[in-house]
């Protein structure tokens, strides 16, 4: 007879909970701080643009970019990440950073001036982005058949932060003003070092599940990489450096269109993502007439709705196999699409309410799912290296762009524009995953001796 509906939850329950083994889910928990982490910083800054615009006398966009250059650093500081981890060992790693971003929020409580305050912040944003990329890259080192929901639970931490502690910062910012809101953040990421002191990474093998590092154009196209520097003529300082740079941060990912077209996801993503978390609650309180507890409740909802997402997309993905990731990547996109283009028109609470729910859900999902697709891609050995190249070019974007909403509002006094923008924008990313789609259909990548059959096969054409 077979099993109920009830025995095979449980059974696969088990199945995922022995494949991470105790240091595969001390890894998701140390994902779930770091996640958490980030998405408290960004957000609670967020919440004290207004504040901080009123205590320092200056524009709406000089706030949201400072706020904007804190998400950067823990963006551009992923491409360190994987050599730190490789140099130290991920749990040293883990361990300073978690120092380090502690110490420098309550730091930043103590600064007298904008200038400072931001350059103080960037340090913690820089702490904080570490250990997201190298958790991130434990857990997919650690799962494979569960790895959609190892990961799902991991940034599950996000939606805990914003459930949590954004109605906690308003609580602190009412009860000890922005100055005591930040040095109680900085406790709060204290426990990331205590996290971090007891991870451990996986056993150094071979890939168990057929993945393979990419090989890049070069090597793919000649023997030349094979040669050792000193037996080449004309050997000079500059080889040796350029091999050491190609080496340690993977240079070669560059010539694959693949990780262009990931890289593009990302980056428009992760923009409109921040902008939303950095601007939102100005746009709720000024542009649309809500307090600031309507507008917490908005986030509120919309962390709901990643926690939701969380739990149940991960096992969704791994249950229902009609459509590969890359579609269900494709799908998430177009539904943030139309969450963007909705928003700016809605005026009463609960289709608000609602709205940002559903913004969760498929926020999340996409989180989730662009994990899995960069595994898919790429292997669990380059995994590090991608997502932090993928940092790089977010935390770029998000210097020089990030401040255009702001300055539209402090224009026009209206962020439906900035909204629309973000729309049409974000409407792009799904041509990128549907072209992405295509490639892996055509030009598989994995496992690791098709892959390099087909990636040869594709370059002598």
């Amino acid at each position: 007879m077979p099993p109920g509906w009830f025995e095979r939850v449980l059974i696969s329950s088990k199945e995922t909970l022995r494949e991470g083994g105790l240091h595969g889910w001390i890894a998701v928990l140390a994902l779930f701080a770091s996640s958490a982490a980030w998405a408290a910083i960004t957000k609670g800054l967020g919440m004290l643009l207004p504040t901080l615009q009123e205590q320092f006398v200056t524009s709406t966009w000089l706030i949201g970019w400072m706020v904007a250059f804190v998400d950067a650093a823990a963006q551009l500081s992923a491409i360190i990440a994987t050599p730190l981890k490789e140099r130290f060992g991920a749990r040293t790693v883990l361990t300073v950073s978690g120092l380090v971003a502690g110490i420098s929020m309550i730091t930043a409580s103590l600064q007298p001036n904008l200038y400072a305050l931001t350059f103080i912040l960037t340090l913690t944003g820089s702490a904080i982005g570490i250990p997201y990329v190298i958790t991130k890259h434990l857990v997919g080192s650690y799962f494979t058949k569960s790895v959609g929901t190892a990961y799902g639970l991991g940034t599950l931490g996000a939606s805990f932060a914003l459930v949590t502690i954004v109605p906690l910062i308003k609580l602190f910012l009412d009860t000890y003003g922005w100055r005591g809101t930040m040095l109680l953040l900085g406790g709060v990421f204290l426990h990331l070092a205590v996290i971090g002191a007891l991870v451990k990474p996986p056993a150094a093998s071979r890939s168990q599940d057929g993945y393979e590092a990419a090989l890049t154009d070069e090597e793919q196209e000649t023997g030349e990489d094979n040669v050792k520097p000193s037996n080449r003529s004309g050997c000079s300082c500059f080889t040796t450096v350029y091999s050491f740079t190609r080496d340690t941060f993977k240079l070669g990912l560059f010539s694959s269109i693949s990780f262009w077209l990931v890289l593009f996801v990302y980056t428009v993503t992760e923009m409109t993502n921040c902008a939303w978390l950095i601007y939102y609650v100005q746009y709720t309180t000024v542009s649309k007439g809500f307090t600031l507890e309507d507008a917490s409740h908005f986030i509120v909802a919309f962390g709901i709705g990643r926690a939701i997402s969380s739990i149940v997309i991960g096992p969704l993905v791994q249950a229902v196999k009609v459509v590969s990731a890359t579609i269900w990547f494709a799908v998430v996109l177009l539904l943030i699409t139309v969450y963007f283009a909705v928003d700016p028109w809605l005026t009463s609470y609960w289709p608000i309410i609602t709205n940002s729910l559903f913004y969760g859900i498929v926020l999340s999902s996409h989180f989730i799912l662009l994990n899995v697709v960069i595994k898919d891609s790429f292997g669990k050995e380059q995994m590090g290296h991608v997502l932090g190249w993928l940092g790089v070019a977010s935390g770029s974007s998000m210097l020089l762009l990030l401040y255009f909403p702001g300055l539209i509002y402090d224009l026009t006094g209206d962020y439906r524009v900035a909204f629309g923008l973000m729309a049409g924008v974000q409407s792009l990313t799904v041509f990128s995953v549907l072209s992405l789609h295509w490639r892996q259909k055509h030009y598989p990548r994995h496992p690791s001796r098709q892959h390099n059959l087909d990636r040869t096969t594709y370059f002598q054409r």
